[in-house]
């Protein structure tokens, strides 16, 4: 029972499963057209290596510096991180200005050098010295050093490597002259600064100088300093006679208390006690009692010695009173004294605060004064000191450049890189063989393999014939019988074993051979079948049913003129047993075409075409018929309704997917018995079929499906 063929409705919908077998058997099959570009693309490398200009590159390093502090410089700024980055980077910005360029290019060791910018004609304008240095040169900074690589381009190799050294000496130039120039413009500010604040002290000091002769203050400073010292004196002075006078006081208060009491309980107080004329007494009072207390242990009562210190005690005694008596008299007296004292102090210091207020308040204007004089003084000096700095240190920076590796010649060319060239030429025809192999292949429309045409024929297929060599169709008729165990051999072998096992119902005895268009090679397969069946032993005959073209005639009888055949039955003018042919193959005859006819699709319309084959079975086992391409003619579609079966035969890799549809469309709508399709042409070793080899099977054998099938 037969399948539906896909519709071309559904035939853009097919897609076919990703295989990577398919993919490399696929890239097998396209090698040349691969090699073949990418050897275009190695020749296109190899043409622009030599016709590129070479290019050398010649490089210098330098290193950013802190110049060490000097004497004239002690507080020198260090450079920390942030500030090292920024001043490389305006390094290296300045390494590439458009204004050093310009500077190099004047330089008469370069300009007038032939070598340097031989294509611009002298002099040089300055606008295309620039642009044509822009290119050349590059600074580029070394992470985490202070390394700066300073880089020059040309097509001489000398050229470069004295541009390089010329950029790095005309800088250094440049900003040693930058320096100069800045530290000179700053001198001239300052010595103007400085006769400026020269006269602004002159002026202060005359200012102030005027103020004290107008106010008799010499020095304010220290006579204010010793009426300050004389304040503090007086104010101590006044302290301590208050004090005075207030402990008298006390000592009178306790005198009228003890009136009454003995001398001796006058002791208690301090005044009396302290009496210069009491502590004497006291003292010697004090020693004879010593000397009184030896004589008792010595002598007795009696004795003239202790009777002599002994009245000498009591004289002292009385003195001692009347002494304490005349010092009570005198408390009285000495607080008038203390009280006086204490008048005159506060007095004293009364008048000296008036003077110390009088001094402060001459002192303001004063000190205005003096602050001015010694603010133009500090500024003056600083600006003195600025400027003799600036007169020993002007050409000194906080940084210094240094040359690390000054610039070598280069040895070989940095442009073009042939190994990179090659490479990326090698890669790019690679990548552009491999894109035109993969876009060939998904633009190709045509059947490749047995599962392709499967899937969107929606049949089975009945044999895959194997790629042979073009050969003439009289040489194709003998390829079976000079190569039986061949691939080829094998394949129509299996086709006929298909169609005989592939419909129990009913014996299939004639079958028809039709194709899409012409040129896919149903009359070989219809040639190449019908040798098996012969070669079985049934009676075949092979008829020419391609009106148009015959091809089966030419083939068999070995010539190219039109004999009776086909046309002739058709017309009623021959019987079939007339105009068949045996041929050199055993059991095998052919009908060839016949004469031409202008209208073949009227003439086969108009005839009974079962009555024939129906009379041809009496006398053959198996028919055969050749019939023209559906699409190019309308009588295979005719034709096709009277066979058992309709072999439709696709060349692989040639017939657009879409016509092949369509032309089994056409097929089943006439009436066909399509039981399946024939692929024709299939590569042996193209990826399309597995491979089985086996002692005694031959060197070129292919049996079965195809190789994308998945199993």
């Amino acid at each position: 029972m037969t399948r539906m063929p896909r519709s071309s409705k559904d035939r853009n919908d097919f897609t076919m499963p990703f295989d990577p077998r398919a993919l490399a058997w696929l890239l097998r099959e396209k090698a040349w057209l691969i090699g073949a570009l990418t050897a275009a693309a190695l020749l296109a490398g190899f043409l622009y290596l030599s016709r590129t200009e070479k290019v050398f590159a010649a490089t210098t390093t330098i290193e950013l510096q802190e110049q060490q502090p000097s004497l004239a410089r002690a507080s020198e700024t260090r450079l920390d991180g942030a500030t090292a980055e920024t001043m490389l980077k305006t390094l290296a910005q300045n390494l590439e200005s458009a204004a050093l360029r310009l500077r190099v290019g004047r330089r008469p060791d370069l300009a007038d050098d032939p070598a340097f910018l031989p294509e611009v004609p002298r002099p040089i304008p300055e606008a295309t010295l620039q642009k044509a240095l822009g290119g050349k040169v590059s600074a580029s900074i070394r992470t985490g050093t202070r390394l700066i690589d300073v880089t020059v381009e040309d097509a001489a190799p000398a050229i470069a490597q004295r541009l390089s050294s010329a950029l790095v000496a005309e800088y250094i130039g440049a900003t040693a002259e930058s320096r100069v120039a800045v530290s000179r413009e700053a001198q001239d500010l300052l010595r103007q600064e400085s006769e400026r604040l020269k006269k602004a002290v002159e002026k202060s000091e005359g200012t102030l100088q005027r103020y004290k002769e107008q106010n008799h203050a010499v020095s304010l400073e220290e006579k204010e300093n010793i009426v300050v010292e004389r304040l503090k004196e007086l104010n101590q002075k006044v302290t301590g006679a208050r004090a005075d006078r207030l402990k008298i006081e006390a000592d009178r208060a306790q005198l009228t208390h003890l009136a009454d009491e003995t001398p001796e309980k006058l002791l208690l107080l301090p005044t009396i006690a302290n009496a210069p004329e009491v502590v004497e007494i006291q003292r010697r009072l004090a020693e004879k009692n010593a000397e009184l207390a030896t004589l008792t242990r010595r002598y007795k009562a009696e004795h003239p010695k202790f009777l002599e210190a002994r009245s000498t005690l009591t004289e002292l005694q009385q003195h001692r009173d009347l002494a304490i008596r005349r010092a009570a008299e005198l408390v009285g007296t000495a607080l008038e004294a203390a009280q006086v004292t204490e008048r005159k102090f506060e007095e004293a210091l009364r008048g000296q605060e008036s003077l110390a207020l009088q001094l402060s308040e001459m002192a303001i204007p004063y000190n205005a004064l003096a602050r001015e004089v010694e603010s133009d003084r500090a500024l003056y000096a600083s600006l003195l000191a600025r400027l003799k700095e600036s007169d020993i240190g002007q050409s000194l920076s906080p940084f210094a450049i240094r040359v690390v590796a000054p610039a070598l010649l280069p040895p070989r060319p940095v442009r073009p890189v042939k190994s990179l060239v090659l490479l990326l030429s090698l890669c790019g025809g690679l990548a552009l063989g491999l894109t035109a192999a993969l876009g060939a292949h998904g633009l190709d429309r045509s059947l490749r393999t047995v599962d392709q045409a499967e899937q969107a024929l929606g049949m089975r297929s009945l044999a895959a014939i194997p790629h042979q060599a073009r050969v003439q169709l009289v040489q194709a008729r003998r390829l079976l019988l000079e190569r039986p165990q061949s691939a080829l051999a094998e394949a129509f072998r299996g086709l006929r074993t298909t169609l005989i096992v592939g419909d129990r119902e009913r014996a299939l005895r004639t079958v028809l051979f039709a194709s899409a268009i012409p040129g896919e090679g149903k009359s070989f397969c219809a040639i190449n079948y019908a040798v098996t069946l012969a070669g079985q032993g049934w009676r075949t005959l092979l008829v020419d049913a391609d009106l148009r073209l015959p091809a089966i005639g030419p083939a068999f009888l070995g010539t190219s003129r039109r004999l009776p055949g086909f046309t002739e039955v058709l017309r009623g003018t021959h019987q079939s047993a007339q105009v068949v042919h045996l041929t050199d193959i055993a059991n095998l005859s052919v009908l060839p075409a016949g004469s031409a006819v202008t209208d073949p699709a009227d003439l086969i319309s108009r005839s009974d075409i079962a009555q024939f084959l129906r009379e041809a079975l009496t006398r053959f086992d198996r028919i055969v018929l050749d019939t023209a391409p559906v699409h190019a003619v309308s009588e295979t579609l005719l034709l096709a309704p009277h066979a058992d079966a309709v072999c439709f035969v696709v060349r692989a890799r040639s017939t657009p997917q879409a016509a092949v549809i369509r032309a089994c469309e056409k097929l089943q709508e006439s009436g066909a018995r399509l039981p399946g399709f024939i692929l024709n042409d299939v590569p042996l070793r193209g990826g399309y079929h597995y491979h089985y080899q086996a002692p005694g099977y031959g060197r070129d054998e292919i049996y079965g499906a195809s190789a994308t099938r998945e199993r």
